[in-house]
């Protein structure tokens, strides 16, 4: 993903290509000669020609010094280093040489002939970019051979807005380094892919080796082989051991080198001083999935944390992707994979529902209770310490995985909230996310703090974030529950209007009432009470009634025994009016049920018209429970009907002048740990570059409080705030859909200009890196004036952080 990156020399990622392999970036330095040297000597002389624009056989030594020196105030070059290798090796670079303007540089690249076509270049060119804002340069050029297509192409397909000509065979490319949108939708495209292909070694092994596979029955990696060959897996399972010839009747060898093929995943059960070492022998045997439930890492203390350190810059120098440490492990219920690496007796049933839980002991509870309920999973992940996989990585994954529908997570802490609600805004535009997240009390933190890392979040910046991103909050896990049986097995709601099937008036008032309680509103025949003798007949009616009015999107039906009547011909007659009506009607509304006594999954009827969702019903045990669910579902329906938000952004700005006259401000103040505030002309500047106006203030208007404040986990957070009114919080960058939200909640009508002002405040945020608070009293219209919003002049300050703002961790 594109940013403007601030840190310069010191920067240093490791990316995902889009076929998986990780790779570290970072400036070369003069230490690096040799490597870079190394690469010029592997590539052929084709790519030397590309890369120098002439026919040349070696790069002069002083050439390879001069690449290697700069610090990217003129020149500098970003190399890309191959994780897979045990020792550094550079397989692609990039480097820039300023044309003494500050403003303009020409851009040149080399990837190793081995890896090209995957993806390198662009990512170097992302980046590149990013440290080229920073410091200032607002364009690059680039003199590319006409037969060099693979260059071409990572220009043309990298989002930058290009101007290019032709001369004597050779093209001439410009553009800005800043980031229109269109580069930073494609930046996540690229993302997602990479991201979902790094997780199939670990999600979709061929085959699985178990380290600690004892003899011993009661031991943990004797559990998890056990379970592997007890689910049937479609692969091949080694157990590793080197103290028994066999275990569980296979063949155990003694060591990872010892197999008779390369492996895909390793689950590690070794204590955690063996577990660096496995790991080194895991790489070795080609490994690219490790799924660790070893205990003894940071969540013991300061001497488990730095072993966990170790561990991940082993794994991502190795190119391996990490479940855990301290997990229980992962599930695939696919019948083309049939794995169950985990601690779980028994592979739950196979479904539509990916299932990510902090907790790894009330994840496999959760897994029993829900097949209970009559949910199905494609897939489980025991989210452990996160130190590599989180809880992003693995959003991403589902969301590229055809057997998925619905996602349900169990999260305690937020690693990276920003891009975490970037990733599932995404995602529930396409599928439901269901989230019970715990650890809302201070009690509840203390608990969770011992295991577990992250921010847990306010109240209000958690339920901002679920409200931008489209996520369907549960309080407790009986209401996770309730929801996911509902969206599992009947279509979304078109709208919030109900009508009540039951044969009890005092279950029909507690319908009515959880039904106003939670937005929905009575409406086609309203409350059908068909007396506590009713016939299967007289529900099969008023079902088939109910359903094929237009006025009715959604029906809750109850059904209450009376005498020794059973539940099960009701239960028939209420599915065959849903088919009946469905078949009048052309499509299906969401049926919940309450026989009392019955929680779940109801299929009334065998399942011979295939497995069609549509012949399941939601039952709960309690009628309050039926309507807080389905207003649940309905929110989230309402949310996928509105078109996805689109980042505002805004053509015109000057980003690189505002980020000149930071700079500056900065760089005046001198060294400071804290916020450099910066007010008067230099913050008009900065507003101005933005296209933000900047007015005197009148006594007589109206005026808004605008609040950027700085989170060290949600990012620069910004708050609008109308007098008489709560304010207004919302996790930054916004899209349209944030901002129209945001004015509607404030209660400002005909909030265009206000809209407005907020979208360029959201640029600003994310092109002026250094800007992480802002203080400012707008003048604007709360009645539909025609009046300018405007910030006014002599209220508005701005806080600059010399480190600029980085979200800490990688994931929920």
């Amino acid at each position: 993903m594109f940013r403007i990156i601030t840190e310069g020399t010191g920067f240093r990622e490791h990316v995902l290509l889009k076929d998986g392999l990780g790779v570290l970036l970072r400036p070369a330095t003069p230490e690096d000669v040799p490597l870079v040297k190394d690469l010029l000597g592997r590539v052929s002389r084709e790519s030397l020609q590309m890369r120098f624009m002439a026919t040349i056989s070696e790069v002069p030594h002083e050439m390879v010094v001069e690449m290697c020196s700069g610090d990217f105030t003129q020149r500098g070059c970003l190399l890309a280093i191959a994780a897979e290798e045990e020792n550094e090796r550079v397989i692609g670079l990039g480097d820039y040489v300023g044309y003494g303007d500050g403003r303009t540089a020409e851009v040149s690249f080399l990837v190793d002939d081995s890896y090209q076509g995957r993806g390198i270049g662009t990512l170097i060119l992302e980046r590149l970019a990013g440290i080229a804002a920073a410091f200032g340069y607002v364009e690059f050029e680039a003199e590319v051979l006409w037969e060099n297509r693979a260059m071409i192409n990572v220009f043309r397909s990298s989002g930058f807005d290009l101007h290019q000509g032709a001369d004597s065979g050779v093209i001439h490319v410009e553009f800005p380094v800043d980031a229109p949108r269109a580069l930073r939708e494609r930046g996540e495209i690229r993302e997602r892919i990479a991201t979902a292909n790094s997780l199939m070694p670990l999600l979709r092994p061929r085959t699985v080796a178990v380290v600690g596979a004892s003899r011993e029955t009661s031991s943990i990696g004797n559990m998890i082989f056990r379970h592997i060959l007890h689910a049937r897996f479609e692969g091949t399972v080694y157990p590793v051991n080197n103290h028994a010839e066999s275990v569980h009747g296979v063949r155990a060898y003694p060591s990872l080198q010892d197999l008779p093929e390369p492996v895909d995943l390793v689950v590690v059960a070794v204590p955690a001083k063996a577990v660096a070492g496995v790991t080194e022998s895991a790489a070795a045997a080609g490994a690219k999935g490790l799924v660790i439930v070893s205990a003894g890492f940071a969540e013991t203390g300061p001497e488990g944390a730095q072993r966990q350190q170790q561990l991940v810059e082993l794994v991502r120098r190795r190119g391996i992707r990490l479940v855990g440490p301290n997990c229980l492990g992962i599930i695939n219920t696919d019948p083309e994979v049939h794995l169950n690496a985990s601690l779980a007796p028994e592979l739950p049933p196979c479904g539509r529902v990916g299932f990510f839980s902090h907790s790894g002991g009330l994840g496999l509870v959760i897994l029993e209770h829900a097949a209970a309920r009559g949910i199905g999973f494609s897939s489980f992940v025991s989210a452990g310490n996160r130190a590599d996989v989180s809880g992003n990585d693995i959003l991403q994954y589902w969301e590229e995985d055809p057997n998925t529908d619905m996602a349900l997570l169990y999260l305690e802490t937020f690693g990276n909230p920003r891009k975490f609600a970037r990733i599932a805004r995404r995602f529930a535009h396409r599928k439901p996310i269901l989230c019970v997240k715990s650890a809302r009390s201070a009690a509840g933190q203390v608990a969770a703090s011992g295991r577990t890392r992250g921010t847990f979040g306010s109240e209000l910046e958690v339920e901002a974030l679920f409200r931008q991103a489209g996520i369907i909050r549960a309080e407790t896990l009986d209401e996770m529950f309730d929801v996911a049986v509902l969206l599992t097995h009947q279509p979304l709601p078109r709208g919030n209007r109900v009508a009540i099937v039951c044969n009890s008036r005092g279950v029909a008032t507690l319908f009515a009432d959880a039904s106003e309680a939670q937005g929905l509103e009575i409406s086609g025949p309203g409350i059908l009470d068909l007396g506590p003798l009713a016939t299967p007949e007289a529900y099969e009616g008023a079902v088939k009634m109910a359903l094929e009015n237009e006025e009715v999107d959604s029906l809750l039906v109850s059904f209450v025994c009376v005498g020794e009547r059973a539940g099960e011909p009701i239960a028939r007659a209420i599915h065959r009016g849903y088919v009946e009506a469905e078949k009048n009607i052309g499509f299906p509304k969401p049926t919940l049920l309450c026989f009392m006594g019955l929680q779940g999954a109801l299929r009334p009827v065998p399942a011979d018209r295939g497995d069609s969702s549509a012949y399941v019903f939601p039952s709960y045990l309690f009628p309050e429970s039926a309507p807080k669910a389905l207003g649940k579902a309905v929110r989230y329906a309402a949310f996928r009907r509105r078109k996805a938000g689109m980042l505002a952004w805004y053509e015109g700005t000057d980003a690189a002048a505002a980020r000149a006259e930071a700079k500056a401000a900065l760089e005046d103040a001198g060294q400071s740990d804290g916020l450099v505030w910066v007010q008067g002309e230099r913050a008009r500047t900065i507003l101005a570059s933005f296209g933000i106006p900047v007015a005197g203030f009148e006594k007589e208007d109206p005026s808004i409080t605008l609040t950027v404040r700085p989170d060290p986990y949600f990012g620069p957070l910004i708050e609008l705030f109308v007098p008489g009114t709560r304010p207004v919080i919302r996790i930054t960058p916004l899209t349209d859909q944030d901002i129209e939200e945001t004015v509607a909640a404030a209660g400002i009508r005909d909030g265009e200009d206000v809209a407005e002002l907020l979208g360029r405040i959201s640029q600003l945020i994310e092109e002026v890196p250094w800007l992480a608070a802002l203080r400012a009293t707008l003048r604007a219209p709360l009645d539909g004036s025609t009046s300018t919003c405007s910030v006014v002049h002599e209220d508005v300050r701005i806080g600059l952080s010399p480190a600029g703002f980085s979200a800490a961790g990688s994931g929920p």
